[in-house]
């Protein structure tokens, strides 16, 4: 048994020296990771689509989960092109909950859920928008970006969902 136990714990001890140093987790990564988060929230909120580039990893996956004319149920995709491109004339405030008033201040909740080895879960909201996001980011050449974003409304009071 001692055969086996030895080089098991030697393995390990090896896998954490050799990992340790290439996904440290710095004291500024929860910092950099809420400033992406919001750059992306605030990109939308004031339409620059500068913000949210600089949020986005150009391989984004956004998605929700949407019904078809036979109400079934299916994943709709968009990219970081197609969400900055929006971002250029889109009129966010159509997300809007509607007893939000537009001049308020966007406030954002970033909840970071976990950060490890190089990646981070996080959850957003916002004190408008009537959604959430399920954000994965990835720390890619120093710098933390967007990677995958699943969201959903959170109700049915936006003008979106109510156009007549």
């Amino acid at each position: 048994m001692k055969k086996i136990i030895t080089p098991l714990y030697f393995f390990a001890v090896m896998l954490l020296i050799h990992n340790s140093p290439v996904f440290a987790q710095t004291p500024n990564d929860s910092t950099q990771i809420k400033e992406t988060v919001l750059n992306y929230l605030e990109g939308m909120e004031t339409n620059n689509p500068q913000r949210i580039e600089k949020a986005m990893h150009p391989d984004l996956a956004k998605r929700t989960i949407e019904k078809n004319k036979e109400d079934i149920e299916y994943p709709e995709n968009m990219t970081a092109a197609s969400l900055i491109g929006y971002s250029k004339g889109f009129d966010f405030t159509l997300f809007y909950k509607a007893d939000v008033d537009p001049k308020e201040p966007l406030k954002s909740e970033v909840i970071i859920y976990e950060i490890s080895n190089g990646i981070a879960t996080v959850k957003a909201v916002t004190n408008k928008f009537e959604f959430v996001d399920y954000i994965h980011l990835g720390k890619l050449n120093g710098e933390w970006k967007i990677i995958n974003i699943l969201w959903a409304m959170t109700g049915n009071t936006n003008k979106l969902m109510n156009k007549q």
